[in-house]
């Protein structure tokens, strides 16, 4: 089933209800199916999904027209003298999102007269908390950004060094070269002027001097190649399991195609390991029955601690702490904690985490 169809199933659901309608005198209960089956008031608590934002960088780099004279015209052994590109993984972020968790599906009953707002939900019908405020409209956060056609051998080039007819018309690859040099030398020795105050250029000198600097680098880079960096981000979900994972292959990564599929073997394995600590994972309203004292508390999640390592082979990329609602405990608020009027209860939407509980008249 579609999150969009769960959602309107959802909002039919409370469309029975106020919207100012009360669990302070009802009760909050678990519902055995993944959808509402009955009048009132539902919700989901969330499962804590990591999304991994792998970032690498392409290195393209391509040799010059004339490399091979580099050492002879210029002195310079420093230079590019094949066309390559390569790929190699720099950075790696974790951040943890909610999703619904079907197994932890509750029924609002309430009655009586309403002493706290309607449940704030998300479009998913994750429980957000109870009488949020409204949230100012936030700005439009810019997407990542992420390319879909990194830089290529075929997108370098040397366009950008402007040669005369002069020097295009030479007879050989050494001569147009030695011509080039012959230019740089000169550019050089007209900067050197200018900055001693020999050759009046005018009240242009800083544009002079800038243009001077672009074509010597350019004429440069004919002799010494051109290299072009460029980061390139990939996005991969990944919902942690009851068991404890340990090397799951969460992608593959080659040095001269980038990111690939966890199955194709062509390239090296990137894992993820998450490690749960030991801890009280119990779910309590699970364990309630029809007799128990307080059935009208608010149902939420005390997530357990994880520790997430991405790993490059051998290579340790990212270890973070991060909480993982579907880990930990189910508990219920005390149930007359909500009773007072403007009383709000505020939830981590990725965890299912209490966060605060507050009162809105104050």
């Amino acid at each position: 089933m579609t999150n969009r169809l769960l959602a309107a199933i959802l909002m039919i659901a409370l469309a029975g209800c106020s919207s100012n309608q009360s669990i302070s005198t009802g009760s909050v209960v678990p519902v055995a199916s993944e959808l509402p089956n009955a009048h009132g008031l539902y919700y989901y608590l969330p499962k804590t999904a990591l999304q991994i934002e792998l970032i690498a960088e392409k290195r393209v780099q391509k040799a010059g027209p004339f490399y091979r004279y580099a050492h002879r015209y210029l002195n310079i052994s420093d230079v590019i003298t094949e066309d390559k590109d390569e790929w190699v993984i720099v950075d790696a972020q974790v951040t943890t999102v909610g999703e619904p968790d079907k197994s932890k599906l509750f029924r609002v009953n309430s009655s009586g007269f309403p002493s706290m707002a309607a449940l704030n939900l998300t479009e998913e019908g994750v429980l957000l908390g109870v009488n949020l405020p409204p949230k100012k409209e936030a700005s439009a956060l810019e997407s990542p950004k992420v390319s879909t056609k990194p830089v290529s051998l075929a997108d370098v080039n040397f366009n950008d060094a402007p040669l005369t007819e002069e020097q295009l018309i030479k007879s050989s690859t050494l001569a147009m070269a030695e011509e080039l040099a012959k230019e740089i030398y000169h550019l050089r020795e007209i900067r050197n002027e200018i900055l001693k105050g020999e050759m009046e250029t005018g009240a242009n000198m800083k544009e002079l001097l800038a243009e001077m600097d672009r074509v010597e680098k350019a004429y440069l880079s004919l002799f010494t190649g051109k290299t072009v960096t460029e980061r390139v981000s990939a996005f991969y979900h990944f919902l942690p399991e009851p068991e404890k994972s340990i090397n799951t292959v969460l992608l593959r990564f080659s040095d001269r195609n980038g990111f690939l599929d966890k199955m194709d073997v062509s390239g090296t394995p990137i894992y993820i390991e998450v490690e749960v600590a030991q801890t009280d994972s119990n779910n309590y309203v699970a364990l309630e029955n029809d007799k128990s004292p307080n059935r009208r508390g608010l149902v939420y999640n005390n997530p357990a601690k994880a520790n997430v390592r991405i790993i490059d082979r051998t290579l340790l990329l990212r270890s973070q702490e991060v909480l993982l609602g579907q880990h930990g405990q189910v508990l219920r608020l005390p149930a007359d904690l909500t009773d007072a009027p403007g009383v709000g209860v505020e939830l981590d939407p990725a965890t299912g985490a209490l966060k605060r509980v507050f009162n809105s008249q104050h």
